[in-house]
Parts: C-alpha cells; sequence; structure tokens
C-alpha cells in the first residue's frame, strides 16, 4: 500500500500520531473543561463500547488477512523451489548432455529469478521477461528429450510434470504483486480509527494525566495494527516482503 521505509511508516503511526492525538486531547479539555465533569459517561461509554468492538473486529480481521496473504505468498515460492530441486533431480535419467542441458536450465531459472523477477515484484511489476525466456528454452529442451527407453517414457511425463508445476506456482507467485486490501476496506479503517478515538477524547475524566494515557494509548494500539497491516499488505512490495530464500538455496544448492 506504502513504498514509504518501514521505520518511517512506523513513526508516523505509532509515535507521531498518538502525539497529535495527544496534542488534540489537551486542546479539546481547555476549550470545553466541563467534559472533564463525566456528566454525559453513561451514553458515550456505552458508543464507544459499541464503537470499540465493531472497530476492533474489523481491523483483527484485516490484519489476519493481510498475514494469511503474506504467509501463502511465502508458501507459493517454497513449493516452486521444490518443483525446481524435482525437475534437476529427475534428469538423472537421461544421457550426461540432455542432464546437463536440464540442469543447467534449472539454474538459470532460479538464477533469473532472484537477479531479474524479484527486483521487478518489488516494484510491482508482474514478471519479467528474462524468466519468460527461460521458460520458454526450458520447454524446447524438454520437448526434445529422448524416449529411447522405458524408464526414459516415465521421466519425460514425471519432468513435464515438474516443469508444469513450476510454472503454474510462478503464476500464482505474480498473482500476488499487487493483489493488496480494496481501498474502500482501508478508507473503513481511518474513519473507523477516526471515530474510536474521536468517542475517547470527549469520555469525562477529571485527571487529564490519566486522560492523556487512556487515549494516547488507544491511538498507539491502532497504529501499531495499522502499521502490520500496512507493512504486510503486498507480500512482495516494500521493505518487510517475501524473500526469494527458498529459490536462492535451489540456486546455492546445485551450483557448479
Amino acid at each position: 500500500m506504502t513504498m514509504l521505509p518501514v521505520w518511517l511508516l512506523f513513526v508516523l503511526l505509532v509515535v507521531v500520531g498518538p502525539l497529535l492525538v495527544l496534542g488534540l486531547q489537551v486542546l479539546v479539555r481547555r476549550r470545553w473543561p466541563h467534559l472533564a465533569e463525566g456528566e454525559h459517561n453513561d451514553v458515550a461509554g456505552y458508543l464507544i463500547a459499541i464503537v470499540g468492538v465493531i472497530y476492533a473486529v474489523l481491523l483483527a480481521f484485516v490484519v489476519v488477512v493481510t498475514w494469511q496473504q503474506f504467509s501463502q505468498a511465502g508458501e507459493v515460492v517454497g513449493q516452486e523451489a521444490s518443483a525446481l530441486r524435482g525437475l534437476y533431480r529427475e534428469s538423472v535419467a537421461f544421457p550426461p548432455e540432455v542432464r546437463e542441458q536440464i540442469q543447467g536450465d534449472v539454474r538459470d531459472y532460479a538464477a533469473v529469478v532472484i537477479a531479474h523477477e524479484w527486483p521487478a515484484m518489488g516494484r510491482g511489476e508482474p514478471g519479467h521477461p528474462a524468466v519468460a525466456a527461460a521458460l520458454d528454452r526450458t520447454a524446447a529442451h524438454l520437448a526434445a528429450l529422448p524416449t529411447d527407453t522405458p524408464i526414459q517414457q516415465q521421466y519425460v511425463a514425471v519432468e513435464a510434470d515438474r516443469f508444469a508445476e513450476v510454472v503454474s506456482y510462478r503464476s500464482q507467485r505474480l498473482d500476488f504483486v499487487g493483489q493488496g486490501l480494496p481501498g474502500v476496506l482501508w478508507v473503513a479503517l481511518v474513519l473507523g480509527g477516526v471515530v474510536t478515538i474521536a468517542f475517547g477524547l470527549i469520555f469525562g475524566l477529571r485527571s487529564t494525566a490519566l486522560h492523556l494515557f487512556m487515549t494516547g494509548s488507544l491511538a498507539a494500539t491502532i497504529g501499531v495494527l495499522l502499521f502490520v497491516a500496512i507493512a504486510i499488505d503486498q507480500p512482495f512490495l516494500g521493505d518487510v516482503a517475501v524473500p526469494p530464500a527458498p529459490i536462492q538455496r535451489v540456486l546455492d544448492d546445485f551450483a557448479r
């Protein structure tokens, strides 16, 4: 959702935001000192309980959904790496020159994914031409695999299945690029947070220090949860992103 550095996003939501709320709280108490008497606390307390519960459910839902999406993206990357390993190891049934060709294709694919596609996804681009070209080369080489023996015939089918898995998992991975929560949901989160904090501002308390502590804590809690949701909203974008570690391990394990 944002290209801000993660530390700056944290400062804005968890430090600056609550400080602004505290300043607004001081202004409210000075402008309307009679609110501290708490004559309206029965009604305000009832309303803030309803609003708070509704907003808490919405905020928790958003955090859970974004975390599930982030985790699913990581799982897809791991499955893609596993399919690459299978494609590499199951080439042993073929003659050395053919085996080296397929294994080289696996290494080339892993290399271009890490060098080109991951940075492209970090820029919000769904894929990179170099990876598509590597897949085309691999498909052409698989289509030319020898089928001289029954074992080779079986392994050709297996290699074709593994290649199809690689293509499928890559497609699933690219589906996560630019796939964040809809804007209308972020609008609801912001407006809900403003309303929830506003009820806290007008709640009557004689102690200024206690009132500031309560509203500041409420704003900081909302800020932390919003920070988490925004930071992991898009799994491959920003400082908190799914790393290419599983594919990097494939490249490291099968390096020449």
